[in-house]
């Protein structure tokens, strides 16, 4: 995402929240997300050092923040640029996408150590925003494979369709349908590959049964948790403000609908086990899913 993101950057209106009640469902979540951790992860897992590289660590708020991709990433990559102190009008000049902008100069990827010792640090605040997997996943086909005109997401599309046998005609884009990308993550997972970032399943792109997260933000309820997270931070409030890029009016329910209902059951049920543990553990529900595709 380069050129005018920033720009299109969006104020959304603060809503009334009765932070209380917000509080208490986080701390709630908080705790269930411990306890399926110990369930969904084996003993070694859990001991296993975190994927501290998505992390941003701002030390004069003290916050930290695991980049969970298509899950408000470019709103909070805006937020923490802020935070660095980069002028709003310098962040919507650049063209580079915003996880480039905050890595090049503000935000270097931590180490394990260096991250572990934030977390453990008083008067630190440690945050990740999930998101129902499979419309995540879905989010990130429609915005990297579907409709991205970028030539590294052209490499990949014409990748994937050519591994397929297929070919484009001379002059015409690669343009692999749902089901054909999903048949290249079930292979690339089968050969052992990392996932790429926008669809690297977060219970190990984020770590959170090896980092001690202060809260976990949904974002299917992001506008008053964010609100609680902003009043909740010592000095937050007086420089982020409840923003969004691209606010969509999106019927997910039935644009969801029409993908999966183009997958097999069998497509389905290898696609679930690639997110599992992240439907688990943070008490996603994937059983609609399975009343939309074809039995075969």
């Amino acid at each position: 995402m380069g050129g005018r993101w920033a720009s299109e950057m969006e104020e959304v209106p603060l809503e009334s929240v009765d932070l209380e009640e917000v509080g208490l469902r986080l701390e709630k979540r908080r705790s269930e997300i411990r306890r399926r951790c110990e369930t969904s992860l084996s003993p070694a897992e859990l001991t296993e050092a975190p994927n501290s590289r998505e992390f941003l660590i701002n030390r004069d708020y003290g916050l930290v923040w695991c980049n969970v991709f298509k899950a408000a990433s470019s709103t909070w990559l805006y937020n923490f640029l802020l935070l660095a102190g980069i002028p709003q009008k310098v962040i919507e000049r650049s063209r580079s996408s915003p996880v480039e902008v905050a890595r090049r100069g503000a935000y270097p990827r931590p180490s394990v150590e260096e991250l572990g010792a934030v977390v453990a640090s008083a008067n630190v605040t440690a945050f990740v925003i999930v998101r129902e997997p499979f419309r995540r996943l879905l989010s990130a086909f429609r915005d990297k494979i579907e409709f991205n005109r970028q030539a590294h997401y052209r490499a990949l599309r014409c990748h994937i369709q050519t591994r397929l046998g297929r070919r484009p005609r001379r002059g015409a884009d690669c343009q692999p349908t749902f089901p054909e990308f999903v048949d290249y993550l079930l292979e690339e997972r089968a050969k052992g590959n990392a996932p790429n970032e926008h669809w690297a399943p977060y219970y190990s792109f984020c770590s959170p049964c090896q980092v001690a997260f202060d809260y976990v933000l949904r974002f299917e309820s992001l506008p008053e948790e964010e609100r609680f997270l902003i009043e909740a931070v010592p000095r937050l409030s007086t420089v982020v403000h409840p923003r969004r890029l691209h606010s969509s009016h999106t019927d997910y329910e039935n644009v969801t609908k029409h993908y999966f209902s183009q997958l097999s059951k069998t497509k389905l049920l290898g696609l679930y086990e690639i997110y599992k543990r992240d439907f688990e553990i943070f008490d996603y529900d994937a059983t609609p899913y399975f009343t939309y595709v074809k039995d075969s």
